[in-house]
């Protein structure tokens, strides 16, 4: 009894080698060479007209859809770097248009309505806003539509006005004062934390196409807000003058 068990377990233990050989035996002479391959969506077709409509916007520049922030932004300073690094992979931007040479200058997400967990999905858009514009990159939000959005040349126009500085580095100097250039550069970035461009906005805010509209009629000049409301029959407005009276 005792020699049929033995043979039962080492027919089996015979047979599972066998089969682990041959599996093994298969999968090393399958060097791919048969199988074949079908293309998957990379854009919806309505990514895709808002990508041509972009590169109509940055004639010459780079556009780039779909990128996550740690592709895009690199952590300058932070209380914990691997902290900050692993927020920045959890973030990303349906477009992003770069510079000459090469850095972010733009962030776009499309507007999204009726969303499931609207409150957190709005709380991680104002930690992206923030993140993106702690590095000079302003985030606008876009019509889900290229019908919904103005012509090219306005929306760039529009854009011109909300665009952030950029940190820069000091110029180069000799090694032996490394230590010094290095203390700069720190003091510099830092003061740019403290200056987000031209704009009034706050760092929860996003900017939409209307907030970008409301911008441009703040800032232009004041004569031409006063040709635009000019008509009134009292006025005596003479359409060349800063004086509502018409006089010099």
């Amino acid at each position: 009894m005792d020699m049929m068990v033995t043979g039962s377990v080492i027919a089996a233990v015979v047979l599972a080698l066998c089969v682990w050989l041959y599996l093994r035996f298969m999968r090393a002479q399958d060097d791919g060479r048969d199988d074949r391959y079908g293309p998957e969506r990379i854009l919806s077709a309505e990514q895709v007209a808002m990508l041509d409509y972009l590169q109509d916007t940055f004639p010459g520049q780079v556009v780039l859809p779909n990128i996550n922030l740690g592709q895009m932004l690199s952590v300058r300073r932070a209380a914990s770097k691997k902290a900050a690094k692993e927020r920045l992979r959890e973030h990303r931007v349906d477009f992003v248009v770069c510079a000459t040479d090469g850095r972010p200058t733009f962030a776009f997400d499309i507007e999204q309505y009726h969303l499931s967990n609207a409150e957190a999905k709005s709380q991680r858009t104002k930690v992206k806003n923030r993140i993106l514009k702690t590095a000079g990159v302003r985030f606008v939000f876009l019509k889900n539509g290229i019908h919904r959005m103005p012509s090219p040349a306005e929306f760039r126009e529009q854009l011109n006005l909300v665009e952030l500085p950029k940190p820069k580095a000091p110029a180069p100097k000799p090694a032996d004062e490394r230590d010094s250039v290095m203390q700069q550069l720190e003091t510099q970035m830092s003061g740019f934390d403290d200056r987000y461009g031209r704009s009034g906005y706050r760092d929860s805010e996003v900017l939409g196409l209307s907030g970008l509209m409301d911008l441009e009629d703040e800032l232009k000049p004041r004569e031409q807000r006063r040709r635009g409301g000019a008509g009134g029959g009292d006025s005596r407005y003479d359409g060349s003058s800063f004086d509502v009276r018409g006089g010099r």
